[in-house]
């Protein structure tokens, strides 16, 4: 990118539309980097979408989950690049934990990591390995029996990325396990870890449903932040027990991740909503070289019979001391309490260099959005390193310019897919946008590019899942 700000990978522009028929291509070819930029499969310079397709067969009677990888180019996304893995065959098919981006066995390539559905409770954990010329086949790796990826960092600060399985599920239940375990790295091409550590990191009976990442404190070694599908409130006699929190802090260490509850229940609090805990990124907000978590927060500024209406974006900063011990808070959103459209305002935060300013800016999304249209924000980042509402830019189907047909009924759910991607190599971070009913039900990627005011709608180019061999499962009941 040329800034000596070391920002979240950043997201592409064009897309080719390949013909019928039209052969794969392999994506070009790279080299391999002490320190794999996580955007990049190839090493090429230009970052790759992955996303998880609910796809139809050729017949249109039966559907899959599956795996899709389109890599970058100096044009932009290239479709005839595409590749796409299944989650296996049967019903129970599926993708059990999302597919993370990390160079497991230290190769100077990114890989992808995660497990699928096998029989009917069984599963197994996969790797698609980088290389010079992109990922390889899916393969089956030697994780542990019903291991889970949930989180991949650098636990123990030396150098090699780990693997952390929260635990899942009842330990009655045929392949399930509550306990936690933590594959410290590097992780060889047969599953094969340097070493391992058991954990206990389950609540009250309930495992971590999320896991998020990150150096906060800057000592080189990955916290993470956890959530668990349960509410704790203490007015509630038949809720669990005061003080255990729906959000678990904890530190990484050489011997495995030590509890920190400094900033838990402050966590709770702010991502709380009826539903459970919303779920936190992480990124450099700021720009300090220290990593932030920013939280999805419920605010109840609004009237009693506009319940929700103040969702926001709160962001604890990293500090030397402790995640949200230095830097006040910044809350972004929430100020405009009769403003119906700002129910979920603040999800699915991302950062990158989106206007290529060197100060990182944040992307969000607000799926309620007229209706379930959907919408995403564009947060610059400022001065003294903080985002805001001013200036912000907000895209939605009926911004000028952009390409396609969405749905006239407003459920469209336009919002964009983490993270953010450099596909093009320009040093501008754009947004890839899915909207599943977009293009007469169709759905449509809509590739949102960033230019030096921001991203230009009137640039974005668009395909389909048909053009990358993925249709659509039909979505039922939704005009």
């Amino acid at each position: 990118m040329g800034c000596a700000l070391l920002l979240a990978v950043a997201a592409g522009s064009g897309a080719h539309h390949p013909s019928a028929g039209h052969p794969i291509a392999r994506p070009g070819a790279g080299a391999p980097a002490e320190r794999p930029d996580p955007g990049d499969f190839n090493g090429d310079g230009y970052d790759d979408f992955v996303d998880v397709v609910e796809s139809k067969s050729a017949d249109g009677k039966r559907y899959a989950a599956r795996l899709l990888v389109v890599y970058g180019s100096r044009a932009g996304l290239d479709t005839a690049t595409a590749r796409r893995t299944s989650a296996g065959s049967g019903r129970n098919a599926t993708f059990l934990s999302a597919p993370l981006r990390a160079d497991l066995d230290g190769d100077g390539f990114t890989d992808l990591v995660g497990s699928r559905g096998v029989g009917v409770t069984g599963s197994e954990s996969f790797a698609l390995f980088g290389g010079a010329h992109g990922l390889g086949s899916a393969r089956r790796i030697g994780l542990p029996a019903g291991f889970r990826p949930l989180a991949a960092a650098d636990f123990d600060g030396d150098g090699s990325v780990d693997l952390l399985d929260g635990g899942h599920g009842d330990p009655d239940t045929p392949g399930r396990s509550p306990e936690g375990l933590i594959l410290y790295g590097p992780i060889d091409r047969t599953g094969a870890p340097a070493r391992r550590a058991a954990l206990d990191l389950g609540r009250h009976g309930a495992t971590p449903a999320t896991a998020t990442t990150g150096d906060f404190d800057g000592d080189g070694r990955a916290e993470v932040v956890l959530t668990y599908p349960y509410v704790a409130e203490e007015d509630d006699e038949e809720s669990v027990p005061t003080g255990l929190h729906s959000v678990g802090a904890y530190e990484g260490s050489e011997h495995g991740l030590v509890r920190d509850g400094r900033q838990e229940a402050a966590i709770e609090q702010l991502a709380a909503t009826e539903d459970g805990v919303r779920t936190p990124a992480a990124g450099d907000a700021d720009g300090d070289g220290l990593t932030d978590l920013l939280v999805p927060t419920q605010l109840d500024v609004a009237p009693a019979d506009m319940p929700g209406s103040g969702g926001a974006l709160t962001i604890l900063y990293g500090a030397r001391t402790g995640l949200g011990t230095g830097r006040e808070p910044t809350v972004i959103g929430g100020t405009r309490p009769a403003d119906r459209r700002r129910v979920d305002f603040g999800s699915t935060p991302t950062v990158g260099d989106v206007d290529g300013d060197c100060r990182p800016d944040v992307v969000v999304n607000t799926p309620g959005f007229r209706r379930h249209d959907g919408k995403v924000t564009l947060l610059y980042g400022g001065t003294d390193g903080a985002q805001s509402l001013d200036g912000e830019q907000e895209i939605d189907t009926e911004s000028d310019g952009l390409p396609g047909s969405p749905n006239p009924y407003h459920w469209n759910a336009f919002g964009h897919r983490p993270p953010l991607l450099d596909v093009n190599g320009d040093g501008h971070a754009d947004a890839i946008v899915f909207a599943p009913l977009y293009e007469q039900r169709r759905g449509a990627y809509l590739v949102l590019p960033g230019t030096d005011t921001g991203f230009e709608p009137g640039q974005a180019r668009l395909f389909t899942p048909d053009d990358v061999g993925t249709p659509l499962r039909p979505v039922v009941g939704r005009e």
